[in-house]
């Protein structure tokens, strides 16, 4: 006969553990997720949440990023009245925040479960599936989000093309969010429409990750690679740097590091004693020709955020990083190279010339030209204020964004609890 333990553990490898992994949104994965979240919510009141503990997670469980890692920190090094736990599938993140003193757990572990369950707020940045999505259940949500959305998102894009049970099921779940993080006022109408949540869910306040643009946060080393953040640091010294973090392409033969012709690129920048930082999207694999004196290639996983202070010059296409990089107010090169075929396929939510404060490369040999120019001088520096204005609004340059999301929050919480 199994021991107790045996009996958990097998549940765990035959329903809760293929959970964690990385699946399409119609698989039936998803949907034993959702019943099991479905029936958890009637069961809900039969315990008790407990609102000092939070539980943080992010990319699917894949990854310590995004806003959920700023507040996380945040909270854990500056607000000793909450207990905040860090959730998440992959058992490396796991160990290496235990080892620097953060409490952190597997999602589908005894503990993790449990965690997930007690929580009294579940903070989040893609969705329920950054944890334990059915232990999500009967929580408060509040969802942080990853970024202003320049392109289509979710119910603006893929999910009118899913089977209708699907799409019934993302309705029910965009329900279950009682709070979004939005950056600005002006950004409440296409949060609405692409993600399904109303104005009167909606936190408005800038985004956690934006504390690593100005300061150094403790513990946002995690999540990196510490080499490599030593040696950016050390080359931002001497040398301009020039970041490149191009938006992810459902499309391989579009793929970003395609449109590079690396050679000609690492002699134009010992011409221009500058170097190249460049990160993939994680979802796309791609290694760099070898003997490449002047490019420094990011891990997939690797945040970015705190590395991004250092970049001269930021190389973009659609990505979100572009509103947060206005934050430091520098120089911006676009290289949307598919425009027409992604406008045409993804779509955006804004005119891409009114909302891009820099000069547009379509190809390779554009993109160099406008990099020497943007090395040189800096004329569009009143264009992009007017746009961080419009689009971004104000943000604490003292490194202290993640206070005041933590404020908004408990502000929240305590107004729900007086109602």
């Amino acid at each position: 006969m199994k021991s107790g333990q045996s009996v958990l553990e097998s549940v765990r490898r035959s329903i809760l553990r293929p959970l964690g992994d990385r699946v399409e949104r119609w698989s039936p994965e998803f949907l034993v997720q959702w019943v099991l979240y479905a029936l958890l919510k009637r069961l809900s009141g039969l315990w008790t949440r407990d609102e000092t503990l939070w539980v943080f997670g992010a990319r699917d469980g894949e990854a310590f990023v995004d806003n959920a890692k700023y507040l996380f920190l945040h909270v854990a090094n500056e607000r000793p009245g909450v207990r905040p736990v860090w959730l998440s599938k992959n058992r490396r993140v796991v160990r290496e925040l235990r080892h620097s003193g953060y409490e952190a757990h597997h999602c589908y572990s005894f503990r993790g479960l449990l965690a997930n369950l007690r929580a009294g707020v579940v903070l989040l940045t893609q969705g329920h599936r950054d944890v334990a999505m059915p232990c999500c259940a009967g929580a408060k949500t509040v969802l942080l989000w990853h970024g202003v959305p320049l392109k289509m998102i979710s119910w603006d894009a893929e999910f009118p093309d899913e089977p209708a049970p699907v799409r019934a099921l993302h309705e029910y779940l965009a329900g279950e969010f009682d709070r979004l993080v939005v950056p600005d006022e002006n950004l409440t109408d296409v949060f609405e429409s692409g993600l399904h949540i109303d104005r009167d869910r909606m936190i408005v306040t800038r985004y956690p990750r934006l504390d690593a643009l100005f300061s150094t946060v403790e513990g946002s080393e995690i999540g990196t690679n510490e080499t490599i953040q030593n040696r950016v640091r050390r080359l931002s010294r001497n040398h301009h740097l020039v970041f490149y973090l191009p938006t992810f392409r459902d499309d391989a033969t579009r793929s970003p590091a395609e449109q590079l012709d690396f050679h000609a690129l690492d002699a134009f920048l010992e011409e221009e004693d500058a170097i190249f930082v460049f990160k993939t999207h994680p979802r796309e694999r791609f290694h760099p020709p070898p003997n490449l004196s002047r490019v420094v290639r990011l891990p997939e996983q690797c945040d970015a955020y705190p590395l991004l202070r250092y970049a001269d010059v930021l190389i973009t296409d659609y990505s979100s990083v572009y509103f947060d990089y206005l934050a430091l107010d520098r120089p911006v090169v676009f290289y949307p190279y598919d425009r027409e075929q992604y406008e045409e396929t993804r779509g955006l939510y804004f005119d891409y010339d009114g909302v891009t404060a820099g000069p547009i490369a379509s190809e390779f040999e554009e993109l160099l030209d406008a990099l020497a120019r943007t090395l040189e001088s800096d004329p569009d520096r009143t264009a992009r204020r007017e746009i961080r204005r419009e689009l971004g609004g104000d943000v604490n340059r003292a490194g202290k964004q993640s206070a005041a999301v933590y404020d908004k929050i408990r502000r929240w919480l305590a107004a729900d609890a007086n109602i």
